[in-house]
Protein backbone atom coordinates (compact mmCIF):
# COMPACT_ATOMS: atom_id res chain seq x y z
CA UNK A 1 0.00 0.00 0.00
CA UNK A 2 1.36 3.40 -0.98
CA UNK A 3 1.26 6.16 1.65
CA UNK A 4 1.16 9.76 0.40
CA UNK A 5 3.52 12.12 2.25
CA UNK A 6 1.94 14.76 4.48
CA UNK A 7 4.02 17.49 2.83
CA UNK A 8 5.13 16.17 -0.57
CA UNK A 9 8.44 17.44 -1.99
CA UNK A 10 10.00 17.75 -5.40
CA UNK A 11 13.45 18.91 -6.43
CA UNK A 12 14.79 20.82 -9.41
CA UNK A 13 18.41 21.17 -10.48
CA UNK A 14 19.29 24.61 -11.85
CA UNK A 15 20.00 24.21 -15.58
CA UNK A 16 20.82 26.65 -18.42
CA UNK A 17 17.93 29.02 -19.17
CA UNK A 18 16.49 28.67 -15.67
CA UNK A 19 15.62 32.38 -15.35
CA UNK A 20 12.87 32.01 -17.95
CA UNK A 21 11.03 29.63 -15.62
CA UNK A 22 11.00 26.07 -14.32
CA UNK A 23 8.48 23.25 -14.56
CA UNK A 24 6.80 21.36 -11.77
CA UNK A 25 7.55 17.64 -12.41
CA UNK A 26 4.73 15.72 -14.07
CA UNK A 27 4.84 13.10 -11.33
CA UNK A 28 4.12 15.78 -8.72
CA UNK A 29 0.91 17.06 -10.32
CA UNK A 30 -1.12 14.33 -8.60
CA UNK A 31 -0.65 16.27 -5.35
CA UNK A 32 -1.98 19.48 -6.91
CA UNK A 33 -5.22 18.30 -8.53
CA UNK A 34 -7.47 20.27 -6.17
CA UNK A 35 -5.46 23.43 -6.84
CA UNK A 36 -6.04 23.53 -10.62
CA UNK A 37 -7.89 26.85 -10.30
CA UNK A 38 -4.88 28.61 -8.73
CA UNK A 39 -3.11 31.03 -11.07
CA UNK A 40 -0.18 31.72 -8.74
CA UNK A 41 2.11 29.83 -6.39
CA UNK A 42 3.72 31.27 -3.28
CA UNK A 43 7.41 30.49 -2.75
CA UNK A 44 8.61 30.91 0.84
CA UNK A 45 12.04 31.20 2.42
CA UNK A 46 12.84 32.44 5.94
CA UNK A 47 9.46 34.11 6.52
CA UNK A 48 9.63 35.92 3.16
CA UNK A 49 7.27 35.18 0.25
CA UNK A 50 7.36 35.54 -3.53
CA UNK A 51 4.25 35.37 -5.75
CA UNK A 52 4.90 33.45 -8.97
CA UNK A 53 2.51 32.89 -11.88
CA UNK A 54 1.66 29.28 -12.73
CA UNK A 55 1.12 28.51 -16.42
CA UNK A 56 0.22 24.84 -16.68
CA UNK A 57 3.07 23.36 -14.72
CA UNK A 58 5.49 26.19 -15.53
CA UNK A 59 6.51 28.79 -12.92
CA UNK A 60 6.88 32.07 -14.83
CA UNK A 61 6.23 35.74 -13.87
CA UNK A 62 7.85 36.42 -10.52
CA UNK A 63 10.25 33.49 -10.80
CA UNK A 64 13.10 35.66 -12.14
CA UNK A 65 12.87 37.93 -9.07
CA UNK A 66 13.17 34.87 -6.85
CA UNK A 67 16.26 33.67 -8.75
CA UNK A 68 17.92 37.11 -8.53
CA UNK A 69 17.18 37.52 -4.83
CA UNK A 70 18.79 34.17 -4.08
CA UNK A 71 21.62 34.48 -6.60
CA UNK A 72 20.81 31.11 -8.13
CA UNK A 73 23.33 29.60 -10.49
CA UNK A 74 24.09 26.35 -12.28
CA UNK A 75 24.62 23.32 -10.02
CA UNK A 76 22.28 24.65 -7.34
CA UNK A 77 19.47 22.29 -6.34
CA UNK A 78 16.09 23.53 -5.12
CA UNK A 79 13.81 21.41 -2.94
CA UNK A 80 10.13 22.48 -2.90
CA UNK A 81 7.93 21.36 0.02
CA UNK A 82 4.22 21.78 -0.67
CA UNK A 83 2.38 23.16 2.36
CA UNK A 84 -1.06 23.38 0.76
CA UNK A 85 -2.84 26.19 -1.14
CA UNK A 86 -0.02 26.24 -3.71
CA UNK A 87 2.48 27.44 -1.10
CA UNK A 88 5.96 25.95 -1.24
CA UNK A 89 8.78 26.18 1.29
CA UNK A 90 11.96 26.28 -0.81
CA UNK A 91 15.36 25.00 0.34
CA UNK A 92 18.41 25.85 -1.76
CA UNK A 93 21.46 23.60 -1.85
CA UNK A 94 24.87 24.23 -3.32
CA UNK A 95 25.80 20.99 -5.09
CA UNK A 96 29.51 21.84 -4.90
CA UNK A 97 29.36 22.03 -1.08
CA UNK A 98 26.37 19.64 -0.81
CA UNK A 99 24.95 21.77 2.01
CA UNK A 100 22.09 24.24 2.26
CA UNK A 101 23.19 27.70 1.17
CA UNK A 102 23.39 30.57 3.64
CA UNK A 103 21.66 33.90 3.11
CA UNK A 104 22.20 37.02 5.15
CA UNK A 105 18.51 37.89 5.36
CA UNK A 106 17.86 34.61 7.19
CA UNK A 107 19.84 35.95 10.16
CA UNK A 108 17.94 39.25 10.12
CA UNK A 109 14.58 37.52 10.47
CA UNK A 110 13.12 34.91 12.74
CA UNK A 111 14.89 31.65 11.90
CA UNK A 112 13.12 28.34 12.35
CA UNK A 113 14.98 25.84 14.61
CA UNK A 114 15.56 23.34 11.82
CA UNK A 115 17.22 25.89 9.53
CA UNK A 116 20.88 26.90 9.52
CA UNK A 117 21.56 28.29 13.01
CA UNK A 118 23.94 31.23 13.19
CA UNK A 119 24.87 30.81 16.85
CA UNK A 120 25.83 27.14 16.56
CA UNK A 121 27.27 27.49 13.04
CA UNK A 122 25.97 24.02 12.20
CA UNK A 123 24.35 23.05 8.92
CA UNK A 124 21.15 21.11 9.57
CA UNK A 125 20.80 19.71 6.03
CA UNK A 126 22.85 18.29 3.24
CA UNK A 127 21.86 17.00 -0.17
CA UNK A 128 23.60 14.78 -2.67
CA UNK A 129 22.86 12.99 -5.92
CA UNK A 130 22.97 9.20 -5.97
CA UNK A 131 26.07 8.12 -7.86
CA UNK A 132 27.20 4.61 -8.88
CA UNK A 133 29.68 4.31 -5.98
CA UNK A 134 27.03 4.71 -3.26
CA UNK A 135 24.64 2.36 -5.05
CA UNK A 136 27.18 -0.43 -5.48
CA UNK A 137 28.99 -0.04 -2.15
CA UNK A 138 27.70 -0.20 1.40
CA UNK A 139 28.84 3.35 2.16
CA UNK A 140 27.68 6.93 1.52
CA UNK A 141 30.15 9.81 1.59
CA UNK A 142 29.18 12.74 3.86
CA UNK A 143 30.05 16.19 2.43
CA UNK A 144 33.18 17.57 4.11
CA UNK A 145 31.66 20.96 4.97
CA UNK A 146 28.67 19.34 6.67
CA UNK A 147 30.91 16.87 8.52
CA UNK A 148 33.20 19.66 9.69
CA UNK A 149 30.38 21.95 10.87
CA UNK A 150 28.79 19.11 12.84
CA UNK A 151 31.99 17.77 14.42
CA UNK A 152 31.86 14.42 12.65
CA UNK A 153 35.64 14.22 12.23
CA UNK A 154 36.11 13.99 15.99
CA UNK A 155 35.29 10.31 16.35
CA UNK A 156 36.18 7.11 14.53
CA UNK A 157 32.69 5.67 14.80
CA UNK A 158 29.26 6.85 15.96
CA UNK A 159 25.83 5.20 16.07
CA UNK A 160 23.05 7.00 14.24
CA UNK A 161 19.31 6.50 13.67
CA UNK A 162 17.87 7.44 10.26
CA UNK A 163 14.11 7.87 9.81
CA UNK A 164 11.95 8.69 6.82
CA UNK A 165 8.53 10.30 6.35
CA UNK A 166 6.85 6.88 6.62
CA UNK A 167 8.35 6.50 10.11
CA UNK A 168 10.61 3.68 9.02
CA UNK A 169 13.94 3.72 10.83
CA UNK A 170 17.40 2.23 10.35
CA UNK A 171 20.39 1.91 12.66
CA UNK A 172 23.54 2.98 10.85
CA UNK A 173 27.05 4.04 11.76
CA UNK A 174 29.11 7.11 10.95
CA UNK A 175 32.78 6.36 10.51
CA UNK A 176 35.65 8.82 10.01
CA UNK A 177 38.66 7.89 7.87
CA UNK A 178 41.36 10.54 7.89
CA UNK A 179 39.67 13.41 6.01
CA UNK A 180 36.47 11.61 5.00
CA UNK A 181 33.27 10.59 6.80
CA UNK A 182 30.93 7.85 5.60
CA UNK A 183 27.57 6.30 6.48
CA UNK A 184 28.13 2.55 6.80
CA UNK A 185 26.54 -0.57 8.38
CA UNK A 186 22.94 0.16 7.44
CA UNK A 187 23.26 2.45 4.45
CA UNK A 188 22.67 -0.54 2.16
CA UNK A 189 19.31 -1.17 3.90
CA UNK A 190 18.25 2.45 3.36
CA UNK A 191 19.36 2.28 -0.26
CA UNK A 192 17.46 -0.96 -0.96
CA UNK A 193 14.31 -0.02 0.99
CA UNK A 194 13.96 3.17 -1.08
CA UNK A 195 14.88 1.56 -4.41
CA UNK A 196 17.45 4.29 -5.04
CA UNK A 197 18.83 4.67 -8.51
CA UNK A 198 21.48 6.86 -10.13
CA UNK A 199 20.43 10.52 -10.30
CA UNK A 200 18.02 10.45 -7.35
CA UNK A 201 18.26 13.44 -5.01
CA UNK A 202 19.03 12.37 -1.41
CA UNK A 203 18.46 14.73 1.50
CA UNK A 204 19.42 14.28 5.15
CA UNK A 205 18.24 16.58 7.94
CA UNK A 206 19.55 16.57 11.51
CA UNK A 207 16.51 16.12 13.76
CA UNK A 208 18.32 15.57 17.04
CA UNK A 209 21.98 15.59 18.08
CA UNK A 210 23.44 13.82 21.09
CA UNK A 211 25.08 10.51 21.87
CA UNK A 212 22.91 8.79 19.24
CA UNK A 213 21.78 11.41 16.69
CA UNK A 214 18.60 11.13 14.65
CA UNK A 215 18.57 12.17 11.01
CA UNK A 216 15.60 12.45 8.66
CA UNK A 217 16.01 10.88 5.23
CA UNK A 218 14.23 11.83 2.01
CA UNK A 219 14.78 10.80 -1.60
CA UNK A 220 13.27 12.25 -4.75
CA UNK A 221 13.40 11.39 -8.42
CA UNK A 222 13.49 14.34 -10.85
CA UNK A 223 10.84 13.91 -13.53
Amino acid sequence: MKISPKNPHFFKPILPGFKQGIKIPKGFLKYLKKYDQYEHAILKRADKKWRVKVNGRQLEDGWEKFTEKHDLHLRDILVFRHEGNMEFEVSIFDLNQQCEREYKYEYESKVKPNHYNKSSRKASHFVCIARPYCLSRDALFIPKEFASQNGLFNTKERDLVVRDERQRSWNVKLRSYDKAVYLIDGWNKIRDANCLKEGDCITFEVVMNGKKPIWKFKSMTEQ
